[in-house]
């Protein structure tokens, strides 16, 4: 593969992997002898640069509750851990009796690791064929975890790319894998196991405010919306959803219903097809594109020809509508169209999509720019503070992306930029790099035609 830029330690473990595949999304039951309680699982990853894709299959996941390992995987999945960028996803949900819970084991196998080779053009996905130097691991919790009857937890779960996927001496991955986790089994309202960007076609409405989607393990959720619920287009009420209709869902999940409580629902289709990927390559550079090649991590349905971990390439008109994920405002599209996009933009693509004698075509109608996260060091000195928290500072980026995007990254903070761990924007000073996580858009600058990033968060990592 490619050589990596500089790599670093990335020791940020940010939000769950909590894997099961049991019955619906309603309330769990309970036991006359034993208190159950419930556990949920999201993912993010800390991935590596150049890798899109580390794939493995999860066998089993269990709690330790001091005299019995209580499984939280009914079967086998296949998980790719490098593919959220630090944003949090739903999985799955299941029972589990009272106790306290001290530590984790996961067992996995069969490692296959993807990666963009930029040294062509365009740039194109090759695979190698991982060997794990280990099974299963066991992780402890920081401190014992007391779950009590009718609680709700969040199991975070972290598979550290930097970590596990071994390199020799010119940063190269060689293929050996040595899982590293951080596990931690966390309280329902704990911001580190919120819900992003899970996406589910809709099975159908069930009220003025509620409706039913299926995830893509297959289990139905069910959604529930109120004044507050931030719509992509507030003129598209919930009760005109249809089983065409595919949502991008954040939120938490109610304690009590167990319904994914929405702050955000995001229509990414009402066509037939949703693809969720990286553009890699946009056609031609400098002009209204005509063609995209996007490298899939998502995919609803099951499409004849297409797959996750392939390029596919789109043709555009630009006649397609182009927006920005959650916001609502005429302005998106003067910021993101047919004529500023870029290789390393994380997107959305529905469309409709018609089959004749097996062969799938595909008409994109929608373009949507989502959130990503991009990890790496502060450049000293490139801090710009224009008003409070407002103004610019270089990344060297390390993630995924980084191979795609221009070196060092400009990144645009805002009055509304949160920072985590740090006191502002005027707190990236001083003469030594600073490893920071930084979840926004990718977007284009109109004065100088490269892409910048515009922080929605910055977080200081541990080093």
């Amino acid at each position: 593969m490619g050589n990596p830029k500089a790599m670093g330690v990335l020791a940020a473990f940010f939000a769950a992997l909590a894997l099961s595949s049991c019955g619906g999304g309603g309330g769990m039951g309970t036991s006359s002898t034993q208190g159950q309680a419930s556990v949920y699982t999201v993912g993010t990853d800390a991935p590596l640069p150049s890798v899109v894709s580390c794939e493995v299959n999860v066998s089993g996941i269990t709690l330790f509750n001091g005299t019995t390992n209580v499984s939280v995987l009914s079967q086998p999945q296949i998980v790719d851990f490098a593919q959220l960028s630090g944003l949090h996803q739903l999985l799955d949900l299941t029972s589990v009796p009272t106790g306290t819970y001290t530590s984790a084991t996961i067992t996995i196998a069969s490692p296959v690791i993807g990666f963009i080779d930029t040294s062509v053009n365009p740039p194109v996905i090759s695979t190698i064929n991982g060997t794990l130097s280990q099974s299963s691991v066991t992780v402890n919790f920081a401190n014992p975890v007391m779950v009590s009857d009718a609680d709700l937890f969040g199991l975070r779960m972290e598979f550290d790319l930097r970590k596990s996927l071994q390199t020799d001496g010119n940063g190269q991955v060689t293929g050996a894998v040595n899982p590293v986790f951080e596990v931690a089994l966390l309280n329902s309202t704990d911001s580190q196991v919120s819900i992003d960007d899970f996406h589910g076609g809709v099975v159908g409405v069930t009220g003025a405010n509620t409706f039913t989607i299926q995830g893509p393990h297959g289990r139905q959720w069910n959604v529930t919306t109120n004044d507050n619920t931030m719509l992509d287009d507030p003129s598209t009420a919930v009760s005109s959803f249809t089983t065409n209709t595919i949502v991008e869902v954040s939120g938490t999940l109610d304690p009590v219903t167990h319904d994914i409580d929405a702050s955000e629902v995001e229509v990414v289709s009402n066509d037939g097809f949703f693809m969720g990927g990286l553009f890699t390559s946009i056609r031609p550079p400098s002009a209204p594109a005509t063609q995209a090649d996007l490298y899939i991590r998502d995919l609803l349905p099951a499409i004849n020809g297409v797959a996750d971990g392939q390029i596919e390439t789109l043709d555009l008109t630009g006649s397609e509508r182009y927006m920005i994920e959650h916001i609502n405002l005429p302005l998106t599209t003067l910021l993101f169209n047919n004529s500023e996009l870029a290789a390393g933009q994380r997107v959305g693509i529905g469309g409709a999509l018609t089959t004749t004698n097996g062969t799938s075509t595909l008409t994109v109608r929608r373009v949507v720019l989502r959130r990503q996260g991009q990890a790496g060091t502060w450049v000293p000195g490139s801090t710009v503070v224009q008003n409070n928290n407002a103004g610019t500072f270089q990344l060297n980026d390390q993630w995924t992306a980084g191979v795609l995007l221009p070196q060092p990254l400009t990144v645009m903070t805002t009055n509304d930029t949160n920072f985590i761990n740090l006191s502002g924007l005027g707190a990236l000073q001083g003469t030594q790099a600073i490893s920071i996580r930084v979840v926004g858009f990718i977007l284009m600058n109109q004065a100088t035609g490269q892409p910048v990033m515009v922080a929605r968060s910055v977080e200081e990592l541990a080093s």
